[in-house]
């Protein structure tokens, strides 16, 4: 019967889940002429996700905000097991943050105008030049103080365990010269995994942990700060989920 109600469930699920995007990619237009530094546009991103989340039964809870300061820029690494991981970060993290994504994915109405206006950043792909000078944008945007959230990753995964990292976004953080904050989801493979668009109710815990110093790291250690952020979210997979 659970499972019935699911499917049942997941129709109207997914047409809120775009309705909430119109509803808030619009709001987001709205309040950007006022507030050109994208912050105020991020609170809407918040909300959007919240209603995502909410739509769809996901109790989510952020732990480890103590890890965090609202006046340092980091590169936010995360676990990616499920299309919910990014309303996930988006609804709780508990500072601005911006993401990389595909330059046409920009054009895609409400959602992609919000993340134009709101200064999210655009990686052209069109050839190694224009991507070489789009992850340049990337690198001074976080020196200049904007934190990023990743999936080291790169795509979700089809089994709930780790793959292999991308070094790429590891040069980032080390070339803007700030610290990577490791970060763990769980639940989220339980509730949506890759193989189906039926979200199930749930649990979803996303748990900072204390940010890695990238000043001691270069190119030729890259290896070992990619080892030592992916065991830090290891760690915390394998580890007792945190009390509520």
């Amino acid at each position: 019967m659970r499972l019935l109600l699911v499917y049942l469930w997941a129709i109207p699920a997914n047409l809120l889940w775009y309705t909430h995007t119109i509803l808030m990619g619009s709001l987001s237009l709205l309040v950007w002429p006022f507030d050109r530094s994208g912050n105020k546009q991020f609170w809407c991103a918040r909300w959007w996700c919240r209603l995502v989340a909410w739509s769809i039964f996901a109790r989510i809870r952020v732990h480890g905000v103590e890890n965090v300061r609202p006046d340092q820029p980091y590169v936010y690494m995360a676990n990616h097991s499920s299309l919910i991981d990014t309303p996930a970060l988006f609804a709780y993290l508990p500072y601005p943050f911006r993401i990389m994504a595909k330059r046409g994915l920009f054009y895609v109405p409400f959602s992609g105008w919000h993340l134009w206006t709101a200064g999210h950043f655009p990686i052209d792909r069109g050839n190694a030049r224009k991507t070489v000078a789009s992850l340049r944008r990337v690198i001074e945007g976080v020196r200049n103080g904007r934190s990023l959230a990743v999936f080291p990753e790169g795509t979700r995964t089809p089994d709930g365990r780790l793959q292999t990292f991308q070094s790429g976004v590891f040069k980032i953080a080390v070339k803007a010269g700030v610290p990577i904050v490791p970060v763990t989801i769980r639940g989220t493979f339980e509730l949506l995994p890759k193989t189906t668009l039926a979200p199930r109710p749930g649990r979803v815990d996303v748990i900072l942990g204390e940010p890695i110093d990238t000043t001691d790291y270069n190119d030729k250690r890259l290896d070992d700060l990619i080892a030592r952020t992916k065991a830090a979210i290891q760690q915390t997979l394998d580890s007792e989920p945190p009390a509520r």
